[in-house]
């Protein structure tokens, strides 16, 4: 029996939804690997995420402007090639630095996919189905989530880390064939005046104040130049809201966020993405570098997360629009938040199974807002908008990963300095000897085998409580990711209301 149109878009669309789930699991069971294969230090291993993350914020707007101007289809498609030939260059990749610029070029075919592929998806269903469609695209892409660590950490453990990128590329081949036929006579689009200058803005902005955040907690720039770097990241952001291009629609526009529930949406994603990046990179290191745990094992630790969110996706795809979706906000802000405090408490037991409480929380947490929130922002605009206003949606959420791979980082690298300088100087008095002992216990923590050998051979005991320090670090990381997530609670209070709404999305399909 032949399937309708709709159920094959949609399962067109959970085939790159799918690419850029494993793409974001994945990468944590590699990064140790990474880190030993290019010698990466704590900056190099944070712009393997961030190069990612930053390239995919930066570049939603812009994408979102080109489903509009060009057609969701013609968007969709490019994003999808331009994916699959970065994650090949991933996999072949000689140097470190052609390795973060393929990862770049993921990031920006990522951001040409999700906008388009979400208002495709949003525009197939009639209103009544819309919420069941969303929930089955987030939902079935995430079975690509639950199969990433395991399928990555089977790869890496027997292969090597470079099968981890060339996965994508029989999927998106596949995609992008199936999307020139379905897509054949779609939507061309509208004539549309871009805002370069906006656009400029909002790169520089967030480039800028990344890079000011990761200099803070690593002290690679003096700190008067990291702070005036801040001062002019955040400049440069606060001036989008006032400025008037002089022609066309701004890059942002900011009149959505009058609706005060299309904030909120925004706000919650930004938060809950702000955390989760720091549970899927420092989480995996944590597993790998201090518990020990074989790339296949780290993949299975981390199940209970991610089967807890396929679970709860389903359920709350049934209950959108059923109940408030206040109620949903705040049980899953509330569960997320009190998972990353319970994974902070118990990280210095040292046992996986203390674990396994707070990743269901958090599991359970983000399936209950993986498709929801979106799917709620999306309803207070018009069809017209939609991925204009998908794609200031996905900004927020990405550049909330940026901000938490930057801080959380960045408090976890400040820790780790400020206790491996106390271990050397309680255990070497000697200034010259002192100082190769830190940079020893740096390299370890970097998981590069010469430097650990030769700890084991002449300070043995500082290469104990190397350990001990990478727990505290990540453990304050995660305290952090737990307050922000706690703030996106209090913020659904605030922006959602008490009863279930009539759905602005039926008078506007």
């Amino acid at each position: 029996m032949a399937m309708d149109k709709p159920t094959l878009t949609l399962i067109n669309m959970t085939g790159a939804i799918g690419m850029i789930m494993i793409d974001q699991t994945v990468i944590g069971i590699a990064l140790p690997p990474l880190q030993r294969a290019f010698a990466f230090g704590p900056m190099g291993l944070q712009w393997v995420v961030n190069g990612y993350t930053l390239a995919l914020a930066a570049s939603l707007i812009c994408a979102g402007w080109a489903g509009d101007r060009f057609g969701h289809y013609r968007s969709f498609t490019a994003g999808v090639g331009l994916f699959t030939l970065s994650s090949l260059l991933c996999a072949i990749a000689p140097l470190g630095e052609i390795f973060i610029a393929a990862r770049i070029g993921q990031g920006v075919g990522a951001a040409l996919m999700q906008p388009a592929a979400t208002a495709i998806v949003f525009g197939t269903f009639p209103p009544e189905n819309r919420g069941r469609a969303m929930s089955i695209y987030v939902g079935s892409g995430l079975l690509f989530l639950a199969a990433g660590p395991l399928l990555g950490g089977f790869l890496v453990q027997q292969f090597s880390w470079h099968l981890v990128f060339l996965i994508n590329v029989p999927i998106g081949t596949i995609t992008f064939l199936a999307a020139l036929r379905l897509g054949k006579n779609a939507y061309r689009g509208t004539e549309k005046l871009f805002d370069f200058a906006g656009a400029a803005l909002l790169v520089f902005g967030i480039l800028i104040l990344t890079t000011a955040i990761q200099s803070l907690g690593d002290g690679t720039l003096p700190l008067a130049v990291s702070l005036g770097l801040a001062i002019l990241g955040f400049a440069a952001l606060a001036i989008l809201p006032f400025r008037t291009p002089g022609h066309g629609a701004p890059i942002i526009d900011f009149s959505m966020f009058g609706n005060r529930i299309y904030l909120g949406c925004g706000i919650v994603l930004f938060c809950i993405q702000f955390a989760m990046l720091g549970q899927v990179v420092y989480g995996a290191v944590f597993i790998q570098n201090v518990l020990a745990f074989s790339p296949f094992q780290t993949g299975l630790a981390m199940m209970p997360v991610v089967l807890a969110i396929i679970v709860m996706a389903q359920v709350s795809g049934y209950l959108f629009g059923k109940i408030a979706f206040r109620l949903l906000a705040i049980t899953g802000t509330l569960a997320i938040s009190l998972g990353f405090f319970s994974q902070a408490i118990v990280l210095e037991q040292g046992n996986i199974l203390w674990m396994i409480p707070g990743m269901l929380l958090i599991g359970l947490g983000l399936g209950l807002l993986a498709s929801t929130v979106t799917t709620e922002g999306l309803s207070q605009v018009s069809a017209g908008q939609r991925a204009t206003a998908s794609a200031i949606l996905q900004t927020l959420r990405q550049t909330g990963g940026v901000f938490g791979i930057a801080c959380i980082g960045a408090v976890i690298n400040l820790i780790e300095k400020t206790r491996i300088a106390d271990v050397a100087d309680r255990l070497e008095p000697v200034a010259r000897k002192r100082h190769e002992l830190q940079m020893l216990l740096f390299r370890s923590e970097q998981a590069q085998a010469a430097a650990t050998t030769e700890l084991k051979e002449h300070w043995p005991d500082a290469l104990a409580q190397l350990k001990g320090i990478t727990t505290e670090a990540i453990g304050s990381g995660y305290y952090l990711g737990a307050a922000v997530v706690l703030i996106a609670t209090l913020i659904s209070l605030w922006a959602f209301a008490a009863k279930v709404p009539a759905k602005a999305a039926a008078g506007k399909a």
